[in-house]
């Protein structure tokens, strides 16, 4: 976030020609992920299929961990909130199909579902075996290292229960895994193949956390106002510079008596600047209460505009 600095505006009030003044606040925004969806404030789940082979599993369980470390990291603070779910796979079902993602939502009881599908691999091909000369003792068996590249695809589905286009959508990738396998230098295809796959959970997360790109937030910078009247209640001015360090909780104690002023045009004033508040306390609904009940006390050109940034990061009208 970026310090505020104050300006003088015309015209805060449509119908009035003495208008207070605004302090300007330039802050960086979270945005919608690249994927179009807007998945801040909204509880998630992991769902990865499961079949006969083990190592389709075990590449499913690692990539979903990772997935969903990268999402904890971007919307969480770091949090481990996001839980993990598996389903066997049976021939011939279709689990992407909506009326099957709406029943894992529920089942899970989240706002947002994502659906890794069975993994399909490529043919693997290991680099000449090179010495290891990394510090420690090396046994016999990893005194030689292999750079392996596995060819594979992954599909990801993902319903968002508050998504107003109420479809599921699908993204795949085709990517290269790059493990790195031990061995004597003298190991047959077969067993490079064994100990490729026993080393592959760390590379397969990786691959998860890559892949969760598309859904972690963008961000923008963008401008917000907030109205005070520097000549009078201290509480305007107190507001003000509680806005300037971000401080919204304190600023919204400031302006709450304001909204009890026996000027409507103060009410409505103070009444914005909640919402604004609100808004950036990550309570958007609230934040439209409060922009309606300054509407109803006087007309506030600002109010437009606010909702309008509400709408656009948020999607609440």
């Amino acid at each position: 976030m970026k310090k505020a600095s104050v300006i003088l505006l015309s015209g805060i009030f449509m119908l009035v020609a003495c208008a207070p003044q605004a302090l300007l606040v330039e802050s960086e925004m979270r945005g919608p992920s690249a994927s179009g969806l807007n998945l801040a404030r909204k509880t998630m789940g992991i769902v990865y299929l499961y079949g006969s082979n083990p190592r389709d599993s075990s590449f499913n369980r690692a990539f979903s961990s990772g997935f969903a470390s990268a999402l904890e990291h971007d919307y969480f603070n770091g949090e481990q909130v996001i839980d993990l779910y598996s389903i066997g796979y049976e021939k011939g079902t279709d689990y992407t199909q909506k009326d099957s993602m709406v029943n894992l939502a529920m089942d899970v009881d989240k706002d947002v579902v994502f659906l890794v599908d069975k993994p399909s691999f490529g043919n693997v091909s290991f680099g000449s075996p090179i010495k290891n000369t990394s510090a420690g003792i090396h046994s016999a068996d990893s005194s030689y290292i292999s750079a392996a590249k596995l060819p594979f695809n992954v599909k990801v589905y993902v319903y968002d229960t508050q998504n107003k286009e109420d479809k599921v959508f699908g993204f795949a990738g085709d990517k290269d895994l790059a493990v790195d396998v031990y061995s004597n230098g003298k190991a047959t295809a077969e067993e490079m193949n064994r100990r490729l796959w026993n080393s592959i959970e760390s590379a397969a997360e990786s691959a998860g956390q890559v892949a969760a790109k598309s859904f972690v937030s963008t961000w923008h910078q963008d401008q917000f106002f907030v109205i005070y009247y520097d000549a009078a209640e201290s509480a305007w001015t107190n507001g003000a510079e509680h806005a300037n360090s971000f401080k919204w909780k304190e600023a919204i104690d400031d302006w709450l008596p304001l909204t009890k002023n026996k000027n409507k045009e103060k009410r409505a004033c103070a009444a914005y600047n909640i919402g604004l508040a609100c808004f950036m306390l990550g309570q958007p609904e609230l934040a439209k209460e409060w922009l309606d009940r300054s509407d109803s006390e006087a007309p506030v050109s600002l109010s437009a505009s606010l909702r309008k940034q509400i709408e656009s990061y948020t999607g609440v009208k």
